[in-house]
């Protein structure tokens, strides 16, 4: 969730929104719901509140999964609802 050009340039951060299994229904915006794909196993909760900004040496897996462009739409308008950009 952040400008390629952070991650070009080499920046030791990465801006994530983490996952969960605990699934809630009917809890747009704060979630945005992911069927099993890829590598995501089971079905997920992107939580769109716990947005924080990690250390690269944290991430230790290959992405889970890829977001078609109309989920990464849906993620962003989501995301600008939560802190209050739109």
């Amino acid at each position: 969730m952040q400008s390629n050009l952070l991650n070009e340039a080499g920046h030791p951060s990465t801006t994530v929104l983490p996952l969960t299994t605990q699934l809630i229904e009917e809890s747009a915006p704060l979630r945005y719901r992911l069927a099993a794909r890829d590598g995501l196993q089971s079905d997920s909760d992107i939580m769109m509140d716990q947005t924080r900004t990690i250390d690269n040496r944290r991430i230790t897996s290959d992405m889970l999964t890829i977001l078609a462009e109309k989920g990464i739409n849906e993620v962003e308008a989501y995301w600008r609802i939560v802190l209050g950009l739109d």
